[in-house]
C-alpha cells in the first residue's frame, strides 16, 4: 500500500510541474500575442497576469492535464508490464507525455469548436505545450527511478 501511495505522490508532482509550466507557457503566449498588436506589458503585468493563471486555470486545466498524464503513463506501464522491460522509461514517459498533451489539445477543438488555449493557436505554443508535457515525463520518470 505505501508504493501506490509513493506512485500517487510522484504522479502528482510530475502533474503539478506539467501544469506550472504549462500554465506560464500559456500566459507569455498570450501576452506576446497583445505585443504583437501593439499593446504594452510590463514586467509587473506578465507577472500578475501569469499568478492569476496559475491560480485560474488550476482546477480545469490541471485537471484535464492529470488526467491526460493518466493515460498516457498507464499506457507506459502497459508496455513496460508486456515487455518486461523498464529500460526505455527515460524516452517512454517524456514521449507519453508529450503525446498525450498534444491529443488533450486536439480532442478538445471539436468538443468546444475553438482551440481552448489560445497558446496551443500557432505551432510554437503547440511545439511548447508538448514540449511542456514531455518535462512531465522526464519528472516522473527520473523520480519513479529513484
Amino acid at each position: 500500500m505505501q508504493r501506490f501511495f509513493v506512485l500517487v505522490g510522484h504522479f502528482a508532482f510530475a502533474c503539478l510541474v506539467t501544469f506550472v509550466l504549462s500554465s506560464v507557457v500559456h500566459s507569455q503566449f498570450v501576452l506576446q500575442g497583445l505585443v504583437d498588436i501593439g499593446i504594452t506589458v510590463s514586467l509587473q503585468d506578465r507577472l500578475k497576469m501569469t499568478i492569476d493563471d496559475l491560480q485560474g486555470l488550476f482546477a480545469t486545466l490541471g485537471a484535464i492535464i492529470s488526467l491526460s498524464l493518466l493515460l498516457g503513463f498507464t499506457a507506459v506501464a502497459a508496455i513496460n508490464k508486456l515487455t518486461k522491460t523498464v529500460y526505455y522509461n527515460t524516452y517512454l514517459y517524456p514521449l507519453a507525455g508529450s503525446v498525450t498533451i498534444w491529443v488533450m489539445l486536439a480532442a478538445m477543438h471539436p468538443i468546444m469548436n475553438i482551440t481552448v488555449l489560445a497558446s496551443a493557436r500557432s505551432t510554437a505554443g503547440l511545439v511548447s505545450l508538448c514540449i511542456c508535457g514531455a518535462i512531465g515525463g522526464i519528472v516522473f520518470s527520473k523520480i519513479r527511478a529513484k
